[in-house]
């Protein structure tokens, strides 16, 4: 089976069609895709693309009302096929001693998008935390058959506490595309003890 180093070198599909390649720079552990002669499919779905303890913790002299970026991970154009999701995992705490509210969150951008601008809002908490010490985030994106038609659900308040009914979005796959993770640097997390911290966070692909 050949072996591809990067994402980007891999052969076009049809010219490998029935053809199976390992690629070492899709996933923690590299990946196994299959050419059905018009694309490159994920072989043993789902794929963990980044595991990572990142340990991220918030800075307080940002000021208040800011979006901070903590960490995030790059999916490589074309990765995502037109039905692919993701599912996303994150785990934050709240070392200190401080009530004020916390607002984690999670971004897509991709393009002349960045964590601050033109980026889509998959989670906001809108500081429903704030006595809370830690908690755990799950978030789900879904392809709508298209690269770049995604179902979201806008601002996932976690455990389905918004009213917010699920939105398309057009997060462009067929470019690369940052999936952000940080919060809301609001006027009360300023203080030290109420900063937050990125403890780990995972992505998956759903093929």
């Amino acid at each position: 089976m050949p072996t591809v180093t990067t994402w980007a070198a891999r052969p076009a599909a049809a010219s490998a069609s029935g053809q199976a390649i390992y690629v070492t720079d899709v996933g923690v552990n590299g990946s196994l895709w299959f050419s059905n002669g018009t694309a490159w499919v994920l072989l043993s779905p789902p794929l963990t693309l980044a595991h990572k303890f990142s340990n991220a913790l918030m800075d307080g002299s940002m000021g208040a009302n800011t979006d901070v970026y903590l960490d995030g991970h790059t999916i490589a154009a074309g990765v995502l096929g037109p039905a692919s999701g993701l599912r996303i995992t994150a785990a934050y705490s709240f070392p200190g001693s401080g009530t004020g509210n916390k607002a984690p969150q999670i971004k897509a951008y991709f393009g002349v998008g960045s964590y601050q601008s033109s980026f889509t809002g998959l989670l906001d908490t809108r500081d429903q935390f704030t006595t809370q010490k830690s908690f755990l985030l799950s978030v789900t994106l879904q392809n709508k058959n298209s690269m770049a038609v995604n179902q979201i659900r806008p601002n996932d308040y976690t455990g389905g506490v918004s009213s917010n009914r699920f939105g398309d979005a057009a997060i462009d796959f067929t470019q690369a595309v940052t999936i952000g993770l940080g919060a809301l640097n609001n006027a009360a997390s300023a203080n030290a003890n109420d900063q937050q911290m990125l403890e780990w966070f995972s992505i998956e692909l759903i093929a």
